[in-house]
């Protein structure tokens, strides 16, 4: 048994390039922001901006498109996007409050904005 993990453990030392080849790409970007840092649009099927980060900041805005499969959560319960709009309104500049943003890396869609009282 020792001599088959010996060579196993020896395999694995010699063949480093080989392993180094693997990528991690990312398929979704999640990030926390401020609710003062995102710009919703009119409707659902419009551009959102946003700064990626937690507090008040200088970061250069980012945008995503909404998307007809795009989920919007208030404290954990779905809700249509006129609510979150409204409820992004009232905390919008409330300091306890904060938002996650995920967006598909690839397409540049956001998949779901969950905001938090």
């Amino acid at each position: 048994m020792k001599i088959r993990t010996l060579l196993i453990v020896m395999a694995l030392a010699c063949c480093p390039p080989a392993l180094a080849e693997f990528e991690m790409v990312t398929l979704v970007k999640a990030m926390e922001t401020a609710p003062a840092n995102i710009i919703l649009p009119a409707s659902a099927n419009g551009m959102v901006t946003y700064r990626p980060c937690a507090e008040k900041c200088d970061e250069k805005h980012e945008r995503a498109r909404l998307t007809a499969d795009t989920t919007f959560t208030i404290e954990g319960k779905t809700v249509k996007y006129e609510e979150l709009r409204k409820v992004h309104g009232e905390i919008r500049n409330t300091a306890e409050s904060y938002a996650f943003i995920s967006v598909d890396v690839a397409r540049l869609t956001v998949t779901s904005i969950d905001i938090s009282r």
